[in-house]
């Protein structure tokens, strides 16, 4: 009876050893697949929800380095797009007082011929010579007008004040740009103004940007290759030893005309065709602005045009087919509930026959 109870308890060990291992290996087994169905599942919910092919590189790399070759190239195009954006919007304030001086300048060359063919009392002359001199006020402001903290008409220097128009003890007046009288005889003072009068700002607009350099070693832009934005105010108002050379100096010189007596016909007909050469001149300027806007618009819409087929091919590189999607998301919840019950069923018996 011994000997057999102790075989009896040796079986039993043995059936208890065996169906622990098996219980075991079938958990870790379960685990294991369990484990895999849910990450398909957390992906397939990750794809609908940021509505992408892929969430890393190792999943798609030929993809992920063409999404980031288009991705660069949309990102250049939009600054490219916002640098066109910002001329255009400075642009309508250039236009805009560039405008108002051609204004002037015609109303004041019709008001000398109309004081040249009529005889006007000296109060007459007075209104008119004090009209002027508003003018003159009026255009300096708008030559000074600043778009997003920056004055536009100062050429290369946009943080200082360009224009400054003062009158002097003898009847006379001085205009200085950036700081220099603009009828100054000084020879080397007169290069620096033509310096100032010829300087460029580029920016790059998507033309392909390229810098030299020139003989001196310093870096100059390629003109053909970006847009240049500078606008100083000596390109159009004139400058030189004579104030009757500057647009602006030229209406104080025919205010004081005005007020003389007697009235010069011969120094006001001299000072008409000035007037009108610089009226010329002031309707070159608007008209180049005219042109420079016109081909902005056109960049803008090819740049649009651009940005917009960029896009569609990111998308098209980077985002998934939602109806695609969405039918693999809820096939992998469907495995991950179909694992759950089958698990349920498999091993909830065997840990019951463990216990038996």
């Amino acid at each position: 009876m011994r000997v057999t109870q102790g075989i009896g308890m040796g079986m039993g060990a043995s059936s208890f050893s065996s169906t622990r291992i098996t219980q075991n290996m079938s958990m870790n087994s379960y685990t294991s697949r369990l484990g895999r169905v849910f990450a398909n599942m957390d992906l397939a919910t990750q794809k609908v929800a940021t509505q992408r092919k892929f969430l890393s590189a190792i999943e798609d790399p030929a993809s992920t380095a063409r999404a980031y070759q288009l991705r660069s190239n949309f990102q250049k195009t939009q600054d490219w797009l916002g640098n066109v954006n910002d001329i255009l919007d400075s642009m309508d304030t250039v236009d805009a007082s560039i405008r108002v001086m051609v204004e002037m300048a015609s109303h004041t060359h019709a008001k000398i011929l109309e004081a040249r063919n009529d005889t006007w009392s000296i109060d007459e002359r007075m209104v008119f010579a004090n009209e002027l001199r508003a003018m003159q006020r009026t255009a300096v402001q708008s030559l000074n007008a600043k778009f997003d903290d920056k004055f536009l008409f100062g050429g290369s220097s946009t943080k200082s004040l360009p224009f400054e128009l003062f009158d002097n003890p003898d009847g006379t007046q001085t205009l200085t740009f950036r700081g220099i009288d603009v009828t100054t005889t000084d020879p080397d003072q007169q290069a620096r103004l033509r310096e100032f009068a010829s300087e460029q700002i580029f920016v790059d607009i998507g033309f392909g940007l390229k810098v030299d350099m020139n003989e001196n070693g310093l870096p100059v832009v390629t003109d053909t290759s970006a847009f240049n934005i500078a606008m100083p105010g000596l390109n159009f108002l004139g400058f030189g030893p004579d104030p009757t050379d500057n647009f602006i100096l030229n209406m104080g010189v025919i205010a004081n005309t005005f007020e003389e007596e007697p009235f010069s016909h011969e120094r006001t007909a001299e000072l008409a065709f000035k007037m009108q050469d610089q009226h010329r001149n002031l309707l070159l300027a608007v008209t180049q602005k005219g042109a420079d806007t016109n081909f902005l618009e056109i960049r803008r819409g090819v740049l649009e045009k651009n940005s917009d087929d960029l896009n569609a091919k990111i998308l098209a590189v980077e985002h998934v087919d939602m109806a695609e999607a969405i039918m693999d998301m809820k096939m992998a919840e469907y495995v991950y509930r179909a694992m759950l019950e089958m698990g349920a069923r498999i091993l909830q018996p065997s840990f019951i026959d463990f216990m038996r």
